[in-house]
């Protein structure tokens, strides 16, 4: 159970960097960023608590809408 953990930990790290990659509000960038950090501790760690914290966040922050003006 504990590399399935792992294995989550850095789904949720590579889909946050690319969302950080993407045109994004503010909302969504900081939600990336708190997901990426929940990520890496989980992989210090192992707590699957982080990680489902982290999926969450992510997962709430991509309902934010898009900012058509950012850098693309």
């Amino acid at each position: 159970m504990y590399y399935v953990i792992l294995t989550l930990a850095a789904i949720l790290i590579g889909l946050s960097i690319g969302a950080l990659a993407s045109r994004h509000s503010k909302a969504l960038m900081i939600g990336s960023l708190v997901a990426i950090a929940l990520g890496i501790a989980t992989l210090l760690t192992g707590s699957w608590h982080l990680v489902a914290i982290g999926a969450a966040i992510y997962l709430l922050t991509q309902l934010a809408p898009r900012d058509s003006r950012a850098r693309a």
